[in-house]
């Protein structure tokens, strides 16, 4: 019984780490295509604000992409260490 219990801890272990890589991956995706669609559509509105928009576009998608590469630390976490 004590095999069965292991096995389906690790087995959760898999199935909970498997789920922060996609939701992660989703997540990003997701999040930089509703963020690059709105500069898109800031610059055709008012063209001569692309200066200003593109360094505050930057910052968005590097935090965008922070998120799920702390989501990956934490699933590898689960996989290796806990």
């Amino acid at each position: 019984i004590k095999e069965v219990v292991n096995m389906e801890v690790e087995a959760a272990r898999f199935i909970g780490a498997g789920l922060m890589f996609g939701l992660a991956a989703i997540g990003a995706g997701v999040g930089a295509g509703v963020l690059s669609s709105k500069l898109i559509e800031s610059i055709a509105r008012q063209p001569e604000l692309e200066d200003q928009l593109r360094p505050t576009y930057f910052l968005g998608i590097g935090l965008v992409d922070a998120v799920p590469m702390i989501s990956v630390g934490l699933a590898f976490y689960v996989l290796f260490v806990a």
